[in-house]
């Protein structure tokens, strides 16, 4: 997914090819990974890697935008899970607020979701 890497400091915005990666986390500890497909101010759209079974579950999550960046952690809730061959499509909707939900919502205008 190529985006646009922004400064939350700045208006500032560059091009640059770097996979947003997620990690999400159920309340029994079960943990899956992959990437951010479409970031979006209410939530987002992820391909993860194998199956999951998180469907309708609340989940904390972390989002890394790039390596040398911190990951922002939330909360969201699943609202639907896909599985796409080796691999699963789902959709989550953000419960959190506070600074890291503001962060995220403008990192979605700023990727033009």
């Amino acid at each position: 997914m190529q985006t646009s890497e922004a400064d939350t400091n700045s208006s500032h915005n560059t091009q640059r090819d770097e996979t947003i990666r997620i990690w999400i986390e159920d309340g029994e500890g079960a943990i899956a990974r992959g990437q951010v497909e479409a970031l979006l101010k209410k939530g987002a759209l992820v391909r993860l890697i194998g199956a999951v079974a998180f469907s309708g579950s609340d989940v904390v999550v972390r989002v890394a935008f790039s390596q040398s960046l911190p990951t922002l952690g939330g909360a969201a809730h699943v609202r639907w899970i896909r599985q796409a061959d080796a691999a699963s499509e789902c959709e989550l909707e953000w419960t959190h607020s506070g600074p890291e939900r503001e962060q995220l919502a403008r990192l979605s205008i700023s990727l033009g979701a």
